[in-house]
C-alpha cells in the first residue's frame, strides 16, 4: 500500500500547564472528528485484510503527539456508517465525518463492531463508548477510558466522581468512560485524572470516496423479531448450521449496524411486520412488492448491492407469521443455493 503523510496544520497556545506522568496530547479543534483512545488494534491483521479486498491507505500522524519523536502509522479506509472516514492505529481509532448531521453513536458503534468482528480489537464496552461519543460538543471529541485507579475526575475548580454518570458542558463521563473537547487533553496523577483545555485550530483531512467499503463479515446474519424467531427463525437457524454454516441471529435494533458489513442477510418477516422488523422490510421493498406480499403472499425477494458492492439480502415474508413459515421451510434449498453464491 502507498504511504503518505497527512498535514496537520494548527495553533496550539497552552492555556495550563499540568505536571503529569505520561501527558496524552492531541488537540484537534475539529467538530467533525472523534478520537477514541485506550484501543489495542492488531495493525498487521487489519492491513493483511487487503488480500481479501479491503481497500485502505496508509497515512501518518493523523493525530499529532506533541514533543513525542517518531511517527504513528494509520491505516485510513472508507467508514461503514454514513459518509465518513475511519483513521485506525495500533492506539486509537479517528472517525471524520463528511456529513452535517452525522449520528455519532451509530457510527462509532458501527466501525468498533466492525473492528471487533474481523478480530482488529478485542472486547470492548462498545454501548457505552458509542454513547459517550454522542455526547453534544462544537469542536470534536477525545474519549479515553478513566484508569482504575482514578477515583476523581478534575476539570478547572470542579470535581467529579470517575465512576458516577456525569455530562457538563465540558466532559461526560459513562462507565468509566470520558469524553472531552477536540482541544483536551487529560493527565492522570495518582488517583487524580485532570482535564486540560487548549487553544487549537487543528483540522483533518481525508478523503475515501473513491475507496470500497468492505464487508468481511463470514456468518449469515438472520434478523427478525421474536416472534417470527420462535416460530421460523430458531429451525432455519438449526438446518444451516447443520449444514456447516454460521448464522448469527440479531433483532431488527441491530440492523442499522450489521447491514454496513454484513454481505448476506436473511429477514425474515413482511412490511407490517411487529418490533421494529415492518420498517426495515417496508424501507428495502418497492411498493409493487409490499401489494405482491398483501394480495398473494408469500414471497421470496433478493436485493443485490444495497449498501456495498457484493452485498446480498433475501427477504422471506408472508401476509402472515404462517406464511413467512412456509416460504422458509419451501425454499430452504434456495437459500442454501444463495450462501453458496457468496461464500
Amino acid at each position: 500500500m502507498h504511504k503518505r503523510r497527512v498535514a496537520f496544520v494548527g495553533l496550539l497556545l497552552p492555556l495550563l500547564v499540568v505536571a503529569t506522568g505520561v501527558p496524552i496530547s492531541c488537540c484537534i479543534s475539529d467538530p467533525t472528528v472523534t478520537v477514541i483512545y485506550d484501543v489495542n488494534v492488531n495493525m498487521e491483521l487489519l492491513k493483511l485484510l487487503s488480500k481479501e479486498g479491503f481497500s485502505y491507505q496508509l497515512v501518518e500522524d493523523i493525530v499529532p503527539s506533541f514533543g513525542a519523536t517518531g511517527t504513528r502509522e494509520f491505516v485510513m479506509y472508507r467508514a461503514h456508517y454514513g459518509l465518513a472516514t475511519a483513521m485506525v492505529a495500533s492506539d486509537m481509532v479517528v472517525l471524520k465525518t463528511h456529513e452535517e448531521k452525522y449520528d455519532w453513536e451509530t457510527g462509532v458503534k458501527t466501525e468498533l463492531l466492525f473492528l471487533q468482528t474481523i478480530g482488529a480489537i478485542g472486547y470492548m464496552d462498545i454501548e457505552t463508548i458509542s454513547r459517550v461519543a454522542s455526547w453534544e460538543t462544537t469542536s470534536g471529541k477525545n474519549l479515553f477510558l478513566i484508569p482504575d485507579e482514578v477515583d476523581t475526575v478534575v476539570f478547572g475548580d470542579n470535581q467529579y466522581p470517575a465512576g458516577q454518570s456525569v455530562t457538563t458542558t465540558y466532559l461526560c463521563i459513562k462507565n468509566r468512560w470520558l469524553a472531552v473537547p477536540g482541544n483536551g487533553l487529560v493527565s492522570v496523577a495518582g488517583s487524580v485524572l485532570t482535564v486540560t483545555l487548549l487553544r487549537c485550530g487543528g483540522e483533518i483531512s481525508a478523503d475515501t470516496s473513491k475507496l470500497s467499503l468492505f464487508g468481511p463479515f463470514r456468518e449469515v446474519v438472520l434478523v427478525c423479531n421474536s416472534i417470527d424467531f420462535e416460530m421460523t427463525g430458531r429451525e432455519l437457524r438449526t438446518i444451516l448450521t447443520e449444514k456447516g454454516y454460521r448464522v448469527r441471529r440479531i433483532d431488527p435494533q441491530e440492523f442499522m449496524v450489521y447491514r454496513w458489513f454484513s454481505p448476506r442477510i436473511i429477514l425474515l418477516g413482511g412490511h407490517e411486520s411487529p418490533e421494529g422488523m415492518g420498517d426495515i422490510v417496508a424501507s428495502l421493498l418497492t411498493q409493487s412488492e409490499k401489494q405482491m406480499i398483501e394480495n398473494t403472499g408469500p414471497y421470496l425477494f433478493s436485493i443485490e448491492g444495497r449498501d456495498f458492492r457484493k452485498q446480498s439480502m433475501v427477504i422471506l415474508a408472508g401476509k402472515d407469521r404462517e406464511g413467512t413459515h412456509d416460504i422458509t421451510m419451501d425454499r430452504i434449498d434456495d437459500i442454501v443455493m444463495w450462501i453458496e453464491a457468496y461464500s
